[in-house]
């Protein structure tokens, strides 16, 4: 039922299975600028032995249909039409970099349809440098490829590197640019302590992108945190070190679960 909604409505997805049990908790994955669900491949079906888990692609990207956003408040509006179409019960919700900020946005906006959220190397100011969006309107293939240098800690597979590098230039430079002048305008630092859910923080702590102070930041700000650094990953924790992110999102969702019951 859940999937055909999703195909009707022309929203790009990857799942763990066809049909979803209602005694497990339900975890939705968003991914960052110029990504598409693809992304949480190293989750999708590692993680289904205890979770339902559900990657999107937004607006824009991968097969879902319309048109890029270059806000995050308009992709949140869009994710929480979504949720709450899809889902009677509230979800955890997991975001990574500009879908980490896409997932604050949403537990701002509409915390009822949410029992926890997972901010994975993302910070609740997301600056870019000019000369990335330049380069994504002129240079577009060059640029996409020095940021994917940046992304990954030194002495990532080159495979890793070259599929994510593949992902941002399918995405194309509208679609780029739009999502990193969305990071661009991205604040809610003066929000945070407006977050009232179970949040877990994890980041690589060889990131570049969105440095390891960003999620100390977030954790600071937004009471009962939990904070994990990844000590051998760069910004895309959930690929380069997918097995000991996967053991810190169990154990979360695992008692957060416990709490929520209590």
């Amino acid at each position: 039922m859940l999937l055909d909604i999703l195909k009707e409505m022309s929203v790009g997805f990857k799942t763990c299975c066809e049909q979803f049990s209602e005694k497990k908790p339900t975890l939705v994955m968003i991914h960052g600028a110029g990504g598409r669900s693809q992304t949480w491949q190293g989750q999708i079906h590692p993680l289904k032995d205890s979770l339902n888990t559900l990657a999107l692609d937004l607006p824009g990207h991968g097969k879902t249909a319309g048109q890029s956003k270059n806000r995050v408040d308009e992709y949140a509006r869009w994710l929480g039409e979504m949720l709450g179409v899809l889902f009677q019960e509230p979800v955890f919700l997991m975001g990574h970099s500009m879908g980490g900020a896409i997932v604050q946005e949403t537990a701002l906006l509409y915390p009822k349809f949410l029992k926890g959220i997972i901010l994975a190397g993302t910070g609740p100011r997301l600056q870019v440098a000019p000369m990335f969006l330049e380069g994504f309107l002129n240079k577009f293939e060059e640029t996409i490829d020095t940021v994917i240098n940046y992304a990954y800690a030194s002495g990532a597979e080159k495979s890793m590197l070259r599929e994510g590098a593949n992902i941002m230039k399918e995405a194309g430079a509208k679609v780029v640019h739009d999502d990193f002048v969305a990071c661009d305008h991205f604040d809610r630092r003066k929000a945070l302590g407006d977050i009232n859910l179970p949040c877990l923080i994890i980041c690589g702590e060889k990131d570049k992108l969105t440095p390891p102070a960003l999620s100390r930041i977030l954790h600071e700000s937004i009471r009962g945190s939990m904070l994990e650094v990844l000590p051998s990953a760069g910004h895309f924790a959930m690929i380069e070190s997918h097995k000991e992110f996967n053991q810190r999102v169990r154990h979360f969702i695992s008692e957060s679960q416990v709490l929520l019951a209590a």
